[in-house]
């Protein structure tokens, strides 16, 4: 995966994810440990469209919290933990959402989009939120408007 597509926030996003696992001893980097970061950080544009779509942020910190509850946990010396099978067809999704969307980098949003439209835990936290593709693509255009990602660090919140 190359993160130099990536914008600085979905790098951030990513790297949040994995200290997630960490702290919980996870071997796996799972879309629910995404999710979970997308929602904890500060200034990001997709935790902005979740709320501007009526997602209650708290209610689904609390649903990620409960399913990375459920995940596997390793003790000793497992090592860093690793970006599963599930997150990498996000990743790549998100790849694909950014091109169809002719941006230059893949932002949050892109992300989000990738997380509600690939079958996972955290696909169906969002959808049972009431967050859909199109509802983030709604929301999307009224945050955005027609501006395009065409920085790594795009005001800050990318």
């Amino acid at each position: 995966m190359r993160l130099d597509r990536f914008t600085v926030k979905s790098q951030e996003a990513l790297e949040a994810a994995s200290q997630l696992a960490l702290a919980r001893n996870q071997q796996e980097i799972t879309p629910e440990h995404l999710l979970a970061a997308l929602l904890e950080q500060d200034g990001g544009v997709a935790l902005l469209i979740l709320q501007k779509l009526g997602a209650n942020p708290g209610l689904l910190k609390d649903r990620c919290d409960e399913a990375l509850s459920s995940l596997p946990k390793v003790y000793g010396s497992a090592g860093q933990p690793y970006i599963s099978i599930a997150l990498n067809k996000i990743l790549q999704k998100a790849l694909s959402e950014a091109e169809r969307m002719k941006d230059e980098y893949v932002s949050s949003e892109h992300l989000l989009l990738a997380l509600v439209d690939e079958p996972s835990k955290a696909s169906q936290i969002l959808k049972n939120s009431g967050v859909s593709k199109d509802s983030i693509l709604k929301a999307l255009a009224s945050v955005r408007g027609s501006q395009r990602v065409t920085d790594q660090d795009p005001e800050g919140k990318y």
